[in-house]
């Protein structure tokens, strides 16, 4: 286990990370996992084995934190294989209500968070020259729009832009290193925690409808080894993006044709129920 390759995660602790870390120890990786969650980290070394379990607290808000995770996992040795940039909250509420400091946190720990962690990692991944894959959290949000989520699905929407980007931009560079996304829809974990409507219906819908983290973190890894670059979780989120964007195309937001406003031909039945916004 010394010599293998390493695996860093982000947003480690719980849910999607926690699982990519079992994931990876599974097939016989080293990890390193960063989260604020410090106890929660030490737990999980536990349960994964020191040997391979490097745990480093810290915050995706903070460039020193990140800095101190790289030179963490610089003094390993080996090489850096991938890193997924998991850390991610969700905070719901209509636009003109949410609270101008939850969207900041969200941009702030969504958007910036992998932003920094690929500056501050990218580096030690083409430091070997070996092939290695750079993967964000996205979610299914990132191809959708639902009322309550807006600022939400604006850091994910975000996170598709920024991937793509940084994929073509390491592909110029003739680098080693990829980028990759993925993309889950309702996964069972506690990221729709909390007491509001539409928290409510968004656990209900994880539980009735969605798989289980480390089924996610199976997935994940299956694709990625064959170089997939957006990973879904669930085959019905092509189709709720299909059917946005022929909307988009056909110059009317998914919602107005739906409800038959300002569209040509009658509204689609069922397919506001099929969404399943999560990740």
């Amino acid at each position: 286990m010394m010599g293998a390759d390493l695996i860093a995660i982000t947003g480690a602790a719980h849910g999607i990370g926690a699982a990519l870390a079992r994931e990876a120890v599974g097939r016989g990786y080293r990890v390193a996992l960063f989260d604020r969650d410090e106890a929660a980290l030490v737990e999980l070394r536990a349960a994964l084995g020191a040997p391979a379990c490097l745990v480093c607290p810290g915050d995706v808000t903070s460039t020193a934190d990140l800095h101190s995770f790289a030179e963490m996992i610089g003094r390993q040795g080996g090489v850096l294989r991938m890193v997924f940039a998991n850390a991610g909250i969700l905070r719901v509420g209509e636009i003109l209500e949410q609270a101008d400091g939850e969207i900041e946190q969200m941009f702030a720990i969504n958007v910036f968070g992998p932003i920094r962690a690929a500056k501050t990692l990218i580096p030690l991944m083409q430091k070997h020259g070996q092939p290695s894959v750079f993967v964000v959290t996205g979610s299914t949000s990132m191809l959708s729009a639902a009322a309550g989520y807006g600022a939400y699905a604006a850091s994910k929407h975000a996170l598709l832009a920024i991937t793509e980007a940084l994929d073509a931009e390491l592909s110029a560079r003739t680098a080693t290193v990829r980028a990759a996304l993925l993309c889950p829809a309702a996964v069972q974990t506690g990221l729709a925690d909390g007491a509001s409507d539409l928290l409510g219906k968004l656990q209900r819908r994880m539980a009735e409808h969605g798989i289980t983290a480390a089924d996610m973190a199976k997935l994940a890894f299956d694709a990625l080894a064959h170089k997939q670059s957006v990973i879904f979780s669930h085959e019905p989120s092509k189709a709720v993006a299909r059917e946005r964007f022929e909307a988009l195309i056909s110059g009317q937001f998914v919602n107005s044709k739906r409800n038959g406003k300002k569209a040509n031909g009658p509204a689609v039945p069922g397919l506001a129920e099929k969404r399943a916004i999560g990740g």
